[in-house]
């Protein structure tokens, strides 16, 4: 979530792409609309269905400014054994948020902001994909400060949603095909209003949508009060299927439901953002537990899943746990993150028959980098199944509440997972809010972190270094990508 624009300015002269490579409406009348009569009518009070598609898109070599610097790191016992280089650069965002992802490639992709931003060679050079917001109730053109996120399909498909409140509440949608080397884009015309911080999901098919088959569907999910009421698309392009998921699990029998162990190699690269709260599954079909109204609070299941028949939600009694942020990987074998006693560490399990046992290891600061997490979701987790390894990132506050920002490797090649290494990221020197009501300190509203297929680490930080001048406030601070050299 932002409240502020923060133009970018950094723009170089036009390239194509290497080869190698507010208005605010009444939500609330929305809302109660959709629950009265179903998500379908209230989303046709929004506009006609169907994408409408804009001029294209163009990725643009960046001068985007790059630096190295090193911090320290600390073996599996929390002892320090010298000192990493992380290449850093501001790479798109927005002024509280920056958003990574990577492919099989070993591209990152970064899209936190109004524009993608993308590096085929860990960070020494960015593109932005920019393209047009159409003119809407005469706004004019888009300025930088947008929201946005971003997925990975099979075989390096980026599919990704871009909101700018500021151009006249547009939500976009933009696919990347790597076959083809192609961008596409199409504008969101079926939202909610108002469509603060989007949150994306891949799951892989079959379904069945509106009548016809589909090999997949993309989740997009956003808005100010509420954010359970998203929509579905075949192809990242059309999204103009409206789901209001807790109408969907209170019209739904709850069925019995296995997590299946497969594997799958895509399975490495879809895990959406923690905010999704969903866990897409190798097998196909996506679980959903993040489950509670957020306007009325209705919990009508602990799980939901996509019912692949209907595509409507679903409650499901599972035989697995499921406690914290989940990830399932190539291998089908799981990865769960959630904190330990009193937010002063993270306990990282792993299970190899679906959830129903599993095997962990306490995930704890080294001495002199925060005692307690910023908040109780301020991580996230990877899990890659080809390195059988996972990466945890995570915030974590001192006596002074300054931010120390700290990468966990781990190792799960065996059954019981362990602890490899712990970087630090940043100079752990500023204190950060993580939402609207920080108006007085920089903002860093979530982390992201990607697993690179040749073990390179790259993560999103905040420190007093990471300064992008706007020209309301030369001294911005905001969120930056670091990538381990």
């Amino acid at each position: 979530m932002q409240h502020d624009a923060c133009p970018l300015g950094r723009i170089a002269s036009p390239g194509v792409e290497p080869d190698s490579m507010r208005h605010r409406r009444t939500v609330a009348t929305f809302v109660s609309v959709a629950a009265a009569l179903g998500s379908a009518t209230a989303f046709a009070t929004i506009g006609a269905p169907g994408p409408v598609p804009s001029t294209g898109a163009t990725p643009t070599l960046v001068a985007e400014k790059v630096r190295v610097s090193s911090y320290p790191v600390w073996d599996a016992r929390g002892r320090k054994v010298g000192n990493a280089s992380w290449r850093i650069s501001p790479a798109g965002g927005n002024c509280c948020e920056t958003y990574i992802a990577a492919t099989p490639t070993g591209r990152i992709v970064e899209a936190g902001g109004t524009y993608p931003w993308y590096t085929d060679d860990q960070g020494k050079h960015w593109y932005q994909v920019k393209f047009d917001v159409p003119d809407q109730n005469d706004n004019g053109a888009t300025v930088a400060g947008g929201e946005g996120a971003t997925v990975v399909g099979p075989g390096g498909d980026i599919y990704g949603v871009t909101w700018d409140a500021y151009s006249g509440d547009h939500l976009q949608a933009y696919r990347y095909t790597a076959q083809t080397r192609t961008w596409a884009v199409s504008e969101v015309v079926m939202k909610s209003p108002f469509y603060d911080r989007p949150w994306l999901t891949y799951a892989k098919g079959p379904f069945t949508l509106n009548g016809t088959k589909t090999n997949q569907i993309l989740d997009v999910t956003g808005g100010g009060i509420t954010k359970d009421v998203d929509t579905l698309s075949p192809d990242g392009q059309d999204y103009s299927t409206p789901s209001y998921v807790v109408n969907d699990e209170k019209g739904s029998s709850a069925v019995k439901f296995s997590i299946p162990v497969v594997r799958n190699p895509a399975a490495d690269w879809w895990q959406p953002h923690p905010g999704t709260g969903t866990i897409p599954l190798n097998a196909g079909g996506v679980l959903r537990t993040a489950n509670t109204d957020d306007v009325t609070s209705d919990n009508p299941c602990q799980v939901a899943r996509l019912d692949p028949a209907t595509s409507k939600w679903q409650c499901v009694n599972l035989s697995a746990h499921l406690q914290g942020v989940v990830r399932q990987d190539s291998r089908g074998y799981l990865t769960e993150v959630y904190p330990g006693a009193g937010d002063a560490n993270l306990v990282l399990g792993t299970s190899r028959d679906g959830g129903v046992h599993w095997s962990t290891v306490t995930l704890t600061p080294p001495a002199g980098t925060g005692g307690r997490l910023e908040t109780p979701d301020l991580f996230n987790v990877i899990a890659n199944g080809a390195l059988k390894q996972a990466v945890v990132t995570a915030r974590w506050d001192d006596n002074a509440h300054h931010g120390h920002d700290l990468v966990f490797r781990v190792d799960e090649s065996k059954a019981k997972p362990a602890l490899l290494r712990t970087y630090a990221v940043g100079k752990g020197d500023i204190q950060t809010g993580n939402n609207v009501a920080s108006v007085t300190m920089p903002r860093f509203d979530y982390e992201t972190i990607a697993l690179l297929p040749n073990g390179k680490i790259a993560v999103t930080f905040d420190d007093s270094s990471c300064l992008q001048p706007t020209t309301r406030d030369p001294n911005h601070d905001s969120p930056e990508v670091a990538i381990l050299v």
